[in-house]
């Protein structure tokens, strides 16, 4: 009863926010009125380049001319969508389903209707479809959500032609961490699967120490998974995360081990509570760091140590060097492209220390 009634909820609450979207995006604020029109399907290019843009600021600073999608988590100003329409650049709407919506086919049907009415409202070229659940292999749950997923991109396309689906899917096909869906399913329905390589630590159990979580060999492994079990490549996007993260070490041995805190025998290790740290402020804290940037030949990356106080701190993280190691996967696999998490986590101002690590981080990332 007690399900029903927060159900009940939450279909009202959804409801309702989506009746009182702003509706005066409507009209077009573009100079240029074809702006506002969705990006033509014809348009096509070698290689995706997908950018999250999470938060609202330093955006007139982005590498525009190397983006080709960017994921928004809600309506844009109008500047922004005026000058990525400039560029041909999708926008595309973050859309999450919850194992809430794969209840009943009601709860299905008013998120695709939901979304669609988002998505037309906004004037955007598409969604990006993220899951944040656990499923096992042939539950219920596992089956319905291919459903609604091929479903949602089926209804998508007859409302908004021509418009781009894409869904988040864990580094590997191989059910780590009860991350398992009906991979070679869903791929048939959508355009692209973004696969979150900048998460592999959370899904490994090799021991309590600080270790890279998006190591070359992993990566490499992880995106040859998908295409041996019968992924189109071209549709497969590689994850890329412009942060880091911070261990703290419980103890620092000399060889460079950070020992980690044995948390719990449901969560055994403390790099599940890791810092993320972003790329801007790694620039900023390397130099002032005891090691510098030590580099990792096991892992293919970097890492530096600091110290809080008494407490030794290592922070792994992706650089020039590592992510052109990994970029080199585009041509070597024929995947269909490259994102990056997250553009804010970038320092994008004008100042020339700035504008040279911008430039190295996207020259990485998208080779000239």
């Amino acid at each position: 009863m007690r399900w029903r009634l927060e159900s009940v909820l939450t279909l009202v609450i959804n409801t309702l926010w989506m009746q009182n979207i702003v509706t005066d995006k409507d009209v077009c604020k573009c100079k240029n009125q074809t702006l506002c029109k969705p990006i033509s399907a014809s348009h096509r290019v070698q290689v995706e380049v997908f950018a999250f843009h999470l938060e609202q600021n330093e955006w007139a600073q982005y590498h525009w001319s190397k983006i080709t999608t960017i994921v928004v988590s809600t309506g844009v100003e109008e500047e922004i969508y005026c000058l990525a329409h400039s560029y041909n650049i999708r926008l595309v709407l973050k859309a999450n389903i919850t194992m809430y919506h794969l209840r009943t086919n009601a709860t299905m049907e008013l998120w695709m209707v939901n979304t669609v009415k988002l998505v037309k409202t906004y004037k955007l070229d598409g969604i990006f479809i993220n899951f944040g659940g656990k499923l096992k292999k042939g539950t219920q749950n596992y089956h319905e959500l291919t459903q609604m997923v091929i479903k949602s991109a089926s209804h998508f396309r007859t409302e908004l032609p021509g418009c781009q689906i894409s869904f988040a899917v864990p580094w590997t096909p191989n059910c780590k961490n009860e991350k398992c869906y009906d991979f070679l399913a869903i791929s048939s329905g959508i355009d692209f699967f973004v696969v979150e390589s900048f998460k592999i630590r959370n899904d490994m159990r090799d021991g309590c120490v600080a270790v890279s979580s998006s190591s070359y060999q992993d990566v490499l492994t992880g995106l040859s998974d998908y295409i041996k079990l019968g992924v189109d490549s071209r549709k497969l996007v590689l994850g890329i995360a412009w942060y880091g993260y911070d261990y703290t070490c419980k103890r620092f041995s000399q060889d460079g081990t950070c020992e980690l805190e044995n948390a719990s025998h449901k969560n055994p290790c403390s790099y599940q509570v890791a810092k993320l740290f972003p790329y801007k402020d790694i620039v900023k804290n390397l130099p002032r760091s005891l090691t510098g940037k030590v580099w990792n030949d096991v892992r293919s990356a970097p890492y530096f140590v600091y110290m809080d106080g008494k407490t030794y701190h290592q922070v792994w993280y992706d650089d020039p060097e590592s992510i052109s190691m990994k970029s080199t996967f585009l041509k070597k696999l024929k995947l269909g492209g490259i994102g990056v998490m997250k553009l804010n986590d970038m320092d994008h101002s004008r100042t020339a220390r700035a504008t040279l690590h911008a430039e190295e981080m996207w020259n990485a990332l998208c080779p000239p």
